[in-house]
């Protein structure tokens, strides 16, 4: 199991606070799961912003990823970082990487960034395909000379889907040639576009077993860290406390190890795929650690605790898959709830 923060090239998995300060993007790529593209207007007050990191970092969180939209559309890109970094946040931007060769948008974060993720979806004609556009591939590669010249350590983002499963490897051969340190294998999420198209393109448990296992042997192979946003069966026999925590608990970062700000202000424990009623509230009405304390007391996190033992159980069990995106099976069966939930009302009165 993985997740995509890095302290000092370490990967991190927990604490990990997520922010989309925009849904602006020079793409409108099929898999993205903020329904961001060109059209995007929704963007957070910077101010706004500023406070929720300041109360994140009380609330225990120290890995700040900023993702999007694309962040270098982001006017407070600069701001945002230099905030975290004074408040010691570890910093990582992930990117689709088309833009960082204009010295005005890169200059000023290059110094802030602990470390870059870039978006590489699979060989150049998959990345074109899910990017929605000719050429984004090479243009993408190309920019990295701008980020190898600034000497900021990188990595690649790979989203894995039924169908690019098997290209893994071409993306860590990449990765090596072109200097990246690691590749980070994120299953499809299904939120935003991606849950209007691509369903039936979830990755399953032995294509997850199958890129956990290349994970090993290529990292050894090739000397890049690869990492997969999965977690075997075994693992979750062995480790059961890592993936179901102790509740109650004052502790937020326990119960959300990932805690997301979308561009519109809500935040969401976990997963994008989590429910909006599970979500902790939004940064326009009341402060964060204030929404966090009522959040921590109140029913919503005792239910999120709920599903963590659900998905433990099913997940563990021997015959169950070989292994699974834990992440996404949490919020699927919080959705699964909510929907069964919604049908009792109508089930009653037929």
């Amino acid at each position: 199991m993985s997740g995509n923060g890095v302290q000092r090239g370490r990967p991190a998995t927990h604490g990990v606070l997520r922010v989309h300060p925009t849904r602006r993007c020079n793409l409108a790529c099929a898999h993205c799961s903020t329904l961001s593209g060109p059209q995007g207007q929704e963007e957070l007050p910077r101010e706004l912003l500023h406070a929720a990191v300041k109360d994140a970092a009380r609330l225990g969180y120290e890995h700040l990823e900023v993702s999007g939209g694309e962040p270098f559309l982001y006017d407070g890109l600069p701001g945002l970082l230099a905030r975290a970094r004074r408040l010691d946040f570890v910093t990582t931007v992930t990117t689709n990487g088309m833009l960082i060769n204009q010295v005005r948008r890169w200059a000023p974060v290059a110094p802030l960034i602990d470390f870059l993720w870039v978006s590489i979806d699979g060989t150049e004609t998959e990345h074109d395909t899910l990017r929605r556009r000719e050429g984004a591939f090479a243009q993408t590669v190309r920019n990295l000379a701008v980020v190898r010249d600034a000497k900021v350590p990188f990595g690649f983002v790979f989203t894995l889907t039924g169908s690019s499963a098997g290209s893994l490897e071409s993306v860590v051969r990449l990765a090596a040639g072109e200097g990246a340190v690691a590749v980070q294998v994120n299953p499809l999420e299904l939120a935003g576009r991606a849950a209007l198209g691509m369903a039936d393109e979830v990755a399953s448990g032995d294509q997850l077993a199958a890129a956990l296992t290349s994970a090993q042997r290529l990292g050894a192979e090739l000397g890049v860290a690869v990492q997969v946003d999965a977690v075997t069966r075994d693992e979750l026999t062995l480790y059961r406390g890592r993936f179901v925590p102790q509740f109650p608990s004052r502790d937020l970062s326990a119960l959300a190890p990932i805690l997301i700000i979308e561009s519109g202000g809500t935040v969401r424990p976990l997963s994008l795929e989590v429910p909006d009623r599970l979500s902790v509230g939004n940064i326009y009405r009341r402060r964060l650690v204030d929404m966090a304390k009522i959040w921590m007391v109140g029913g919503r996190a005792a239910e999120l605790v709920a599903a963590y033992e659900r998905a433990w159980w099913e997940l563990a069990d021997p015959t169950a898959a070989p292994a699974s995106a834990w992440h996404r099976e949490v919020a699927g069966r919080l959705v699964k709830a909510e929907a069964e939930a919604a049908e009792q009302p109508m089930l009653a009165a037929a």
